[in-house]
C-alpha cells in the first residue's frame, strides 16, 4: 500500500518505522546533510516512494523549529528567509524524485502591528501562495500547503480559493493540529474535513484530546485504543470522509514512535496495523 507512510527525519528510526512495518512510503524531513546519500540509497533500497517536509536538510541560518513559517509575515525579509528555505527544499525534492514537498502555510504574523488589516494580509498571503506555485511549476514538484497555527486563512473558502485556482498547489490536512483549532476556534473538524477533501493532497496523522495531550505529548501516535468518547479524535471517521472520494492522497503517520507512558505505552505498530486495515477497507 503505497498511499501510506511514515514522516521520517533520521537514518537511526529509517528502519523501525518504515520498513519494519512493512510499509513502502517514506516523508523525509530535516536530516543532517552528511546523511543524504545514505538516505538516498535506503530510499533505492526499499523501492519507497517519498515525500519531503520542508526543509530536508537542517539549515543553520532558519530559525528553530524550522517547521516555523514566516510565509504571511508582514516583514518582507522574513517572508524572503521562508521562501528561500523553500526554494533549497524544491532543488533537493527535484533531484530526489519526490511526489511532493509540504509546506507550512499559512502562519500568523511574527509580530502585531497597527494599521494593517485582513485585506492587505491577504494579499501578501496571496503573493506567497503564488511564489509557492511558481517553485512548484519550476521544479516539476507540487506543493502541499500545511495550515499551523491561529490564521484567518486557516478556512475552508481561502484553502478552496488558493488550491483550485493556483497550479501545482494542494492541501495537507494535519488531522492533529486541526482537532486542536477545532477546539480553539469552535467549528466542526468532519465537516471541514468533507468540505475539503477534493483538495487534499496528503494527510499527517496523529491523534490528541486537545491542547494539552499536545504540549505534554507532542504527536501521539494512533492506536485503536483511542476511542472518541474519551476526547480523541475519531480517526475511522476522518478518513471515511476522504479517502473514498480521494484515492490519490497520500497518509503519512506523523508521530513518535514511543507511545506516551502516562497514556498506557502502547506499540506504536500496533496503530500502523489499524489505520491499514481501515484504509484497506475504505479504498
Amino acid at each position: 500500500m503505497t498511499r501510506l507512510g511514515f514522516h521520517c527525519h533520521g537514518l537511526d528510526h529509517f528502519e523501525k518505522v518504515i520498513v519494519s512495518n512493512g510499509l513502502k512510503r517514506g516523508e523525509f524531513y530535516n536530516f543532517v546533510p552528511q546523511s543524504l546519500p545514505d538516505l538516498r540509497k535506503e530510499i533505492q533500497r526499499h523501492n519507497l516512494a517519498s515525500s519531503i517536509h520542508a526543509p530536508l536538510i537542517r539549515v543553520p541560518w532558519y530559525p528553530t523549529p524550522p517547521t516555523l513559517s514566516f510565509l504571511c509575515d508582514i516583514d518582507v525579509e522574513m517572508r524572503q528567509l521562508s521562501l528561500r528555505m523553500v526554494q533549497e527544499t524544491m532543488e533537493l525534492a527535484e533531484d530526489f524524485g519526490a511526489d511532493y514537498v509540504v509546506v507550512h502555510f499559512p502562519s500568523p504574523p511574527s509580530r502585531e502591528v497597527p494599521g494593517i488589516g485582513y485585506d492587505e494580509m491577504r494579499e501578501i498571503a496571496w503573493q506567497s501562495a503564488r511564489s509557492l506555485s511558481e517553485l512548484s511549476q519550476k521544479h516539476g514538484v507540487p506543493i502541499h500547503i500545511e495550515g499551523f497555527g491561529p490564521s484567518p486563512f486557516l478556512a475552508p473558502d481561502f484553502i478552496v480559493e488558493v488550491t483550485s485556482k493556483l497550479r501545482g498547489l494542494l492541501y495537507c490536512f494535519d488531522i492533529g493540529h486541526m482537532h486542536i483549532a477545532s477546539k480553539r476556534d469552535g467549528f466542526d473538524l468532519y465537516q471541514f474535513a468533507q468540505r475539503l477533501a477534493p483538495y487534499i493532497g496528503s494527510v499527517h496523522m496523529w491523534n490528541n484530546r486537545g491542547i494539552r495531550d499536545y504540549l505534554s505529548f507532542g504527536h501521539i501516535p494512533l492506536h485503536p485504543c483511542q476511542k472518541p468518547e474519551d476526547g480523541w479524535m475519531d480517526i475511522e471517521s476522518i478518513l471515511r470522509l476522504i479517502v473514498p472520494s480521494n484515492p490519490a492522497c497520500r497518509l503519512i503517520l506523523e508521530s513518535s514512535s514511543l507511545y506516551p507512558d502516562a497514556l498506557g505505552g502502547h506499540d506504536f505498530r500496533d496503530g500502523v496495523k489499524w489505520v491499514r486495515g481501515l484504509i484497506a477497507a475504505l479504498s
